[in-house]
């Protein structure tokens, strides 16, 4: 159990959309931080399967850097 305490006008503004929604208060910021925690969760999850994708793309199409590696790319980036 975790207990916040918030500034008197967010507390209104929470309890007016609590109360519009129908549900108490209480529940009302508890679905607030199970959304967003749900979608850090799917952000992660997105940026890990577009990395593998990549990978499997660069793979499949034989892709590379014409003997240059992302270390020398870096410095080369600097150079300039």
């Amino acid at each position: 159990m975790i207990q916040i305490q918030l500034r008197p006008e967010v507390e209104s503004q929470l309890a007016s959309e609590a109360q519009a929604r129908g549900v108490a208060l209480d529940r009302y910021v508890e679905q607030i931080v199970e959304a967003r925690s749900a979608a850090t969760v799917d952000v992660e999850s997105d940026r890990k399967r577009a990395v593998e994708e990549m990978l499997a793309f660069r793979h499949e199409y034989k892709v590379t850097l014409g003997g240059l590696n992302l270390t020398d790319l870096i410095h080369e980036g600097h150079r300039s």
